[in-house]
């Protein structure tokens, strides 16, 4: 799991809550302030902290936001837990602070071809680097920080239970057109029963119809534990190496 004590610890900020946008039924994604001095790569997390009735509530959650824009976001699932129960009431102009950047799940001197296998709310931080790089196409300042290149070609394979139950979903379209080196592709577990595309769960089937020469590909998984693991598993069993494989797992995300 992914907490402070696992990584040298960052810098602290205050900031206030401004925002609150439903993504879909279950999922909600929070804006807060971007404080001044606060500077993150695409991909990482970081750890709010707020009062609680207590001792203060304290979870980390992946930028859900790119660098490029000017606020920080995080989303996630609001279900019927203290802690998500306490996220859901914080009123607009709430307090709150802010600790970080952490993590690696960033792009880097990625190889050409780059594939994100993503479950759920694992998006969050797919959905931060693709804004990122939708945002600088076409920009002649800026278009990689220094050890990172922009890939030739990207697919993003998706898993979700139905359409209904995609965050984002409309913004991966727009991202889609923007980035003409990306190409989203869906799989649903429980489908409307008229919706053409893949079903059921992300396969090796699946992945070599999409993923030719699979062996040239960087693989980014990110979605619940379960999720990283049965790719990772996936991935090995097909003969990918290890190196080329980076997993972001969500724990306590649910």
């Amino acid at each position: 799991m992914r907490r402070r004590g696992t990584a040298v610890a960052q810098p602290s900020f205050r900031s206030r809550l401004f925002g609150k946008t439903r993504r879909v039924a279950d999922i909600v994604s929070f804006q807060f302030e971007r404080p001044r001095d606060y500077d993150f790569r695409a991909g990482q997390w970081f750890v709010i902290t707020f009062p609680g009735p207590a001792e203060p509530y304290v979870h980390h959650f992946s930028h859900s936001n790119s660098p490029t824009e000017p606020f920080l976001e995080f989303t996630t699932r609001v279900r019927g837990t203290e802690f998500k129960n306490a996220l859901d009431a914080l009123p607009l102009g709430a307090e709150v602070e802010v600790e970080g950047p952490y993590g690696a799940f960033t792009l880097g001197d990625a190889p050409g071809r780059v594939a994100f296998l993503t479950g759920g709310i694992g998006i969050t931080c797919v959905r931060s680097i693709l804004r990122r790089l939708a945002d600088l196409t076409g920009s002649s300042t800026n278009a990689a920080t220094p050890g990172e290149t922009m890939p030739r070609q990207i697919v993003l394979v998706y898993a979700n239970r139905s359409e209904e139950s995609i965050p984002f979903q409309q913004e991966l379209a727009e991202i889609e057109t923007a980035l003409p080196a990306l190409r989203v592709v869906h799989v649903l577990s429980r489908p409307e029963t008229d919706r053409s595309g893949y079903r059921g769960h992300i396969s090796e089937d699946i992945l070599a119809r999409e993923l030719p020469k699979p062996h040239r590909w960087s693989y980014y998984v990110s979605g619940p534990p379960s999720f990283g693991q049965s790719m990772r598993e996936l991935l090995l069993g097909w003969g990918i190496r290890p190196e080329s494989i980076k997993v972001e797992r969500f724990e306590g995300y649910d």
